[in-house]
């Protein structure tokens, strides 16, 4: 099952339909100078994740024989798994229970470099070993799609507003802390191990589920595409009724000009620019899900591609300003230099 995912104001504050409503205004101001019926209006989609119990991997169970669990004394593991197992360990959410499979994965390798610790409980260490080893990549894949803070997160439902640039610094370090992570597992499991744990990524579970950017992000790439690729095509089906050129009335593309600068170019391409600016500083950010959910060999789960929206955002934005050009071609006149996302 693919999981295929993918930013309103000029300034000051902006309501959720902020975005939207330039839009809705450039869709009817276009028709009107056309003195045509509009397209019907997108129905923009959520960004939305399949069910939890959908993409969960399960995971087997590691265990070590109460005996020889008292031998983990003396290399200070036996505390670590002993508070894992009490009541409060056996509830912890995902952002807690994966820190710990980290820390279990360190304490483990420093017991079997324990000159302490009996050959037969090493035997066993080393089996439990392997098996995080290879779930690795599936913790963290659990983590990113499963946990309520990262669902929260990948999730959307509106338009991104200017202001989350200034908001979301603790996000960014946030996602930086996920790629730590991302490079200490390929590192893990490609046998080149390393004693050198990543950051902890339990303190950031508040922001990642508060600080909505990449849900909303997406959500708003990809509502931006929908309305783009309607505007093109009111344009396109009733590019016969503007007119130009000598001898002719060319009043309605004196108008339709208006529209352009007074809208599009003053109003909507400044929030088409924020979103691919947003755009370019999340995908350096989000590699992580790619390079470690590519090691997870399960049809259930694929990569986060937040580049496949953009990938179409551009390709709407480029077909919209590729009509403007024409039309300004076909009438003579000097295009007012846009800058394409």
């Amino acid at each position: 099952m693919a999981l295929v995912f993918f930013l309103s104001a000029l300034s000051g504050c902006i309501e959720q339909k902020g975005a939207e409503s330039r839009f809705e205004d450039y869709l009817s101001r276009i028709a009107s100078v056309q003195n045509s019926d509009a397209l019907p209006h997108p129905e923009n989609t959520l960004i939305t994740l399949p069910s939890q119990r959908d993409i969960t991997i399960d995971i087997p169970r590691t265990t070590l024989g109460i005996v020889d669990s008292y031998q983990l004394r003396k290399c200070h593991l036996f505390e670590l798994i002993a508070e894992r197992n009490s009541v409060l360990g056996k509830v912890q959410d995902q952002f807690r229970d994966f820190d710990y499979q980290i820390t279990l994965i360190d304490g483990i390798e420093r017991c079997l470099l324990s000159d302490k610790i009996e050959q037969s409980v090493k035997a066993q260490l080393e089996d439990i070993l392997a098996t995080k080893y290879r779930y690795l990549p599936s913790y963290f894949s659990n983590l990113i799609f499963t946990s309520n803070a990262m669902r929260a997160q990948l999730s959307g439902n509106q338009w991104l507003d200017e202001g989350i640039s200034s908001q979301a610094a603790q996000l960014h370090s946030a996602l930086n802390t996920f790629n730590s992570i991302a490079a200490y597992i390929l590192t893990q499991t490609e046998g080149s191990h390393t004693l050198t744990l990543p950051p902890s990524i339990t303190p950031y579970q508040e922001t990642l589920e508060k600080t909505k950017l990449i849900g909303n992000l997406a959500y708003s790439l990809q509502a931006s595409t929908q309305w783009l690729t309607v505007a093109t095509q009111q344009l396109q089906k009733y590019d016969n009724k503007i007119l130009c050129g000598a001898n002719r009335d060319t009043t309605r593309f004196n108008y339709l000009v208006n529209v352009f600068n007074n809208l599009f170019i003053t109003d909507i391409q400044p929030y088409l620019s924020f979103l691919s600016s947003e755009y370019q500083a999340i995908s350096r950010e989000v590699v992580f899900i790619k390079h470690v959910l590519d090691k997870v060999q399960q049809d259930k789960v694929s990569v986060y591609r937040l580049d496949r929206i953009y990938d179409e955002f551009k390709a709407a934005n480029q077909q919209h300003v590729f009509y403007w050009k024409s039309l300004f071609k076909r009438c003579g006149k000097t295009l007012t230099e846009i800058r394409q996302p």
